[in-house]
C-alpha cells in the first residue's frame, strides 16, 4: 500500500506561502479573504452570544 504525499491534497491556504510554485494573485487574495472572514467571525459570535444572553 502506497501513501499519498500530503501536499498533493492540502488546501490552497496551506500551500500559498510557498512562492516557488507560482502562487497566483487570485490565490493570495482568496487566502486573505478567508483569514478576514474567520477573523470577523470570532467577534461576531461573541456579539451574537452576548445579545442572546450567554
Amino acid at each position: 500500500m502506497q501513501r499519498e504525499i500530503r501536499h498533493t491534497y492540502s488546501p490552497s491556504f496551506a500551500t500559498s506561502s510557498v512562492a516557488n510554485n507560482g502562487t497566483s494573485a487570485r490565490q493570495i487574495v482568496s487566502d486573505i479573504a478567508l483569514l478576514a472572514f474567520w477573523g470577523a467571525m470570532v467577534p461576531a459570535f461573541l456579539w451574537i452570544g452576548n445579545a442572546a444572553g450567554f
